[in-house]
């Protein structure tokens, strides 16, 4: 019998040592470090899979702080992905950690994806053509996804639920997401946690820094992005567990 890491005790006493071979044996793609993916990166890697890649272009600033689990006074202005890295090999250093701070754009998506082969994606990222063309992508080339929807401007943890995009309601992200795919010829029936909460108005339009098109400022809250998060991280881990693609 393969000696059991001390970390893993008492996951171990819950999933057996069957259980977490397979997680070992996993690549989860976390495709956004926010305050959705870091609380999913840091949930996947203490369960134990055994590879992550963690992605993302962005860097820390001040207003991260209210809700991101990785950000802290001491990483603003370094990068996401390289910070990431740091936070989970401090908690274990027997899984792979592999950052990309690559900026991920629709053109770039296939080729990412068949650069790095991951079995499932944590898909925490905001574009939407991006988001899109990741999970029409990722069903391509028969990989697993979970996704996570709207965060932003609620409040209300008992209002989430976890479903399908296809019968999701309530949610703006998820129906703008749905037209894309349609346009696009993919499926709709991607596996997703979203919230049925009304949301509140985000903030007036702001100009952003690289001169694309302004966009509204949701408001967050501490709980609720990393709640999310760690519902994207379950749902995966779960799926992982039961061979579920």
């Amino acid at each position: 019998m393969t000696a059991i890491n001390p970390v893993d005790e008492r996951t171990e006493l819950l999933i057996g040592e069957e259980g977490l071979q397979r997680l070992r044996a996993a690549t989860v793609l976390v495709a956004g470090l926010g305050g959705v993916g870091g609380a999913a990166a840091e949930s996947l890697a203490r369960a134990g899979v055994g590879r992550l890649i963690l992605l993302d272009h962005d860097q820390f600033v001040a207003s991260n702080l209210n809700r991101q689990l990785l950000a802290t006074g001491a990483v603003i202005g370094r990068g996401k992905a390289e910070v990431a890295v740091e936070r989970l090999a401090s908690i274990r250093d027997d899984i792979e950690l592999v950052p990309s701070s690559d900026f991920l754009d629709v053109s770039g998506v296939e080729g990412f994806l068949e650069r790095h082969r991951p079995d499932f994606i944590a898909d925490c990222i905001d574009s939407i053509a991006v988001k899109a063309r990741l999970l029409a992508v990722a069903r391509e080339q028969g990989c697993g996804t979970f996704t996570a929807l709207g965060a932003g401007n609620r409040l209300d943890p008992r209002q989430m639920q976890v479903g399908q995009l296809d019968q999701v309601h309530g949610c703006g992200l998820g129906s703008v997401l749905r037209r894309k795919l349609r346009r696009a010829g993919a499926p709709v029936d991607f596996p997703v946690v979203y919230s049925t909460e009304t949301p509140r108005k985000p903030a007036p339009h702001q100009p952003t820094d690289d001169g694309s098109q302004p966009r509204a400022v949701n408001g967050t809250i501490s709980y609720l992005p990393n709640l999310f998060g760690h519902m994207v991280a379950g749902e995966i881990i779960r799926r992982l567990l039961e061979g579920e693609g």
